[in-house]
């Protein structure tokens, strides 16, 4: 089985979750909180985001699909990019890095 990262609210996070991204919380500009990926979160972890006023947190969930389901999510999602950014100019690397990003984060 694999896994894919998911934004979920502090509400839902419970010890044990891993971070599929870096955390960092800053208050007034300045990085006052910060864990790496992959750190299994503990009570005292939620508790410190919670106090720091943290809200979402990227972690690693089980994906039930199989390969071949995820491929072809992926793919639709592709599929559903090409037709938004028909119009685009994907060569200027504002636009292709945009474009990128967005599939990147669909594909997760």
């Amino acid at each position: 089985m694999g896994q894919q990262l998911r934004y979920l609210p502090l509400s839902e996070i419970v010890e044990g979750m891993v971070l599929g991204a870096p955390l960092a919380i800053a208050e007034h500009g300045v990085t006052n909180f910060t864990l790496p990926v992959g750190h299994e979160l503990t009570t005292s972890n939620l508790h410190q985001i919670a106090l720091r006023h943290g809200e979402f947190a990227c972690v690693l969930v089980d994906d039930p699909r199989s390969d071949e389901e995820r491929a072809a999510a992926i793919e639709r999602h592709r599929a559903r990019l090409d037709r938004i950014f028909a119009r685009a100019d994907r060569s200027r690397p504002a636009v292709a890095g945009l474009y990128a990003a967005v599939l990147a984060y669909r594909s997760l």
